[in-house]
């Protein structure tokens, strides 16, 4: 049965599949993999996906141009062929054999083992946990958050301005509203930097984002800048920089976890 088109990373859901794409790359995040692009559909899992291809679909490779008497013989010849290497979770093709095993060990592989400090929400990952309570979704601004991080003092130091005492979120924030004046006659235009949107409201999500917040967070390894403690600790996943091992990870943000609940609730 079709789903809506879902964020793994930040659970967000889009009315298309190149909305969620659009989404996830400029994000960082992991789209649910299991899509079907003739239909633009999405599904819940790789069984519903081979359910629907078998079902609505001839078994044909796209790659090699060739249609098979059935998908059991399309399978085989995925499996088979050294020109495929075919994830057969996601039913993708990737170029590089490289490329599928970086596939398999990403977040489109993992199970929703990480919960919420403050509610029963599952995540694939620490940095999905992080964006999620970022996103202001149990009364705790990403300004809040930032400010305990900071007071954490961690070591070595992932700070980019010198902290030399308490850090205190700021009293208030500015909320940016725009109308429909933003609109130069084909979209609406940011007036804070040349970003252009096609709703009125998603110009004013975007005006209300950290896209415009100060880059508050350095790699100590790499030197990278991040405005969000999630965009470290999703840099921190992506292993690039080799930073930190994979089995430190869970360690070093729940250790983040209980200095930050800590320092939220003083």
């Amino acid at each position: 049965m079709p789903v809506e088109h879902s964020c793994l990373t930040c659970s967000k859901t889009f009315t298309s599949a190149n909305g969620l794409d659009c989404h996830a790359r400029a994000k960082g995040h992991a789209a649910n993999p299991f899509f079907c692009e003739e239909c633009d559909v999405s599904f819940i899992s790789n069984l519903a996906l081979q359910s629907h291809a078998s079902l609505t679909h001839d078994p044909y490779c796209k790659g090699c141009k060739h249609l098979f008497i059935d998908m059991a013989a399309l399978n085989q010849h995925l499996f088979d062929s050294p020109i495929h290497n075919w994830c057969f979770d996601c039913s993708r093709d990737f170029s590089f054999p490289r490329a599928l095993a970086q596939h398999q060990n990403s977040l489109a592989h993992k199970g929703r083992d990480f919960k919420c400090p403050f509610c029963n929400g599952m995540f694939k990952s620490p940095s999905g946990i992080a964006h999620h309570i970022e996103s202001g979704c149990h009364k705790v601004t990403r300004h809040q958050v930032t400010a305990a991080v900071h007071n954490m003092q961690i070591n070595p130091n992932i700070s980019i301005k010198r902290v030399t005492g308490p850090v205190h979120p700021p009293n208030s924030t500015t909320t940016y509203i725009a109308t429909e004046a933003s609109f130069d006659g084909t979209k609406y235009k940011c007036f804070l930097c040349t970003r252009k949107f096609n709703t009125l409201w998603g110009l004013n999500a975007h005006l209300n984002s950290a896209a415009h917040d100060d880059e508050e967070f350095r790699c100590p390894k790499c030197q990278r800048e991040f405005t969000l403690i999630s965009g470290f600790v999703q840099h921190l996943e992506s292993r690039v920089c080799g930073f930190a091992k994979p089995d430190e990870i869970g360690g070093y943000f729940a250790n983040l976890t209980a200095w930050f609940l800590r320092l939220l609730r003083i």
